[in-house]
């Protein structure tokens, strides 16, 4: 029997894995919970897990840079989560922002540059408005000694053409929107259960959101109308984050890579009928319903798999390609492990 240590995020897909409903009877997982910029800070800097949840555009890059035995990682088609976190986009009232393609030529607040949602967001500026990274001067949120992207080296090797600026300890993105110093930005009211948090990664000044003047949420259906045009243009819906395993592992294990895959599509499966399929499991939106989901993307709002993620994972790739995030194109056959290409 083989000792696991698992680091996922609080996730509700995950909760019958980390409550016991789902065993395996090749593996003990010693599973840990914390928030995706604290995860994936640990697996970044210590690569401390055997099994873990990541960041998918990061994960791409990590592919380059690996050393030794440092970050020799394989992915699962496993997507445990979707690229909308940007879209609690908050913008100063006085910016003239009133629409997704108001955001050429603003100053716009990230938690990292490099993160998935950071990189979705860009793709879909591009596809709905034209937009490109250069016509935005990006504010990074994250301070260096903390920031994914510090640990990969963009805070000395950053896209070229690209205007970004790194937030001093000092500087928080609420009291820099309050203040009109920048015009938009997401990522930095407080979301993540404090109990799991031991990082102050993404940093929140204490700024009143609610009834506050001078700041208001740009997408008063939390964004569903453009994950709809953009599913109507592309057939894609963004996945923010993979399931990752140590190549080492998997090879020296031949059955472990498709147990895995079975663990987390069972737990998905209990998570949807616990919830009725009318639950934060289910639904992308709080505010959406079953049918009308279903009538956009069918009757998995999270597919696992190589082939039904395909379009949507090439995407991902060449746009980080093109960006200089990644120096080649990443292919699906080198990023995921050879035993499953054919899910």
């Amino acid at each position: 029997m083989l000792n696991l240590k698992v680091g996922v995020t609080k996730n509700p897909r995950f909760e019958p894995l980390i409550d016991g409903s789902v065993k395996s009877d090749l593996a003990n997982l010693n599973i840990h919970v914390t928030t995706p910029p604290e995860l994936f800070f640990k697996n970044l800097k210590n690569d401390e897990f055997d099994v873990f949840e990541m960041s998918l555009s990061e994960f791409l890059i990590t592919r380059e840079q690996a050393k030794g035995d440092r970050w020799q990682w394989a992915a699962l088609p496993i997507f445990p989560a979707k690229a909308f976190v940007w879209m609690t986009l908050h913008v100063n009232t006085g910016a003239g922002i009133q629409s997704l393609c108001d955001l050429k030529g603003k100053r716009i607040g990230i938690p990292d540059y490099v993160m998935t949602a950071g990189l979705w967001f860009r793709v879909i500026l591009r596809e709905l408005c034209g937009i490109q990274p250069k016509d935005i001067s990006w504010y990074i949120g994250r301070v260096q000694d903390l920031s994914h992207g510090g640990l990969l080296g963009m805070d000395t090797r950053p896209p070229t053409e690209v205007s970004t600026t790194w937030l001093t300890k000092e500087q928080t993105f609420d009291v820099m929107l309050d203040n009109g110093e920048i015009d938009a930005a997401y990522g930095f009211a407080p979301r993540h259960d404090a109990k799991l948090m031991t990082l102050n990664i993404d940093r929140y000044g204490g700024t009143p959101l609610e009834g506050n003047p001078r700041l208001r949420k740009m997408f008063a259906d939390g964004g569903l109308s453009i994950v709809d045009q953009f599913y109507k243009k592309t057939a894609i819906v963004p996945a923010n984050h993979v399931i990752v395993a140590q190549r080492r592992l998997l090879e020296a294990n031949p059955s472990l890579a498709a147990e895995i895959v079975r663990l987390f599509s069972e737990s998905k499966r209990i998570a949807y009928e616990r919830g009725n399929f009318s639950s934060p499991a289910y639904l992308y939106f709080e505010h959406s319903d079953r049918a009308s989901q279903e009538n956009m993307v069918g009757s998995d709002p999270f597919p696992f798999g190589i082939a039904k993620n395909q379009a949507m994972l090439e995407t991902l790739f060449r746009n980080s390609h093109e960006e200089g995030l990644t120096r080649k194109l990443a292919k699906i056959e080198e990023v995921f492990y050879a035993g499953l290409l054919d899910t």
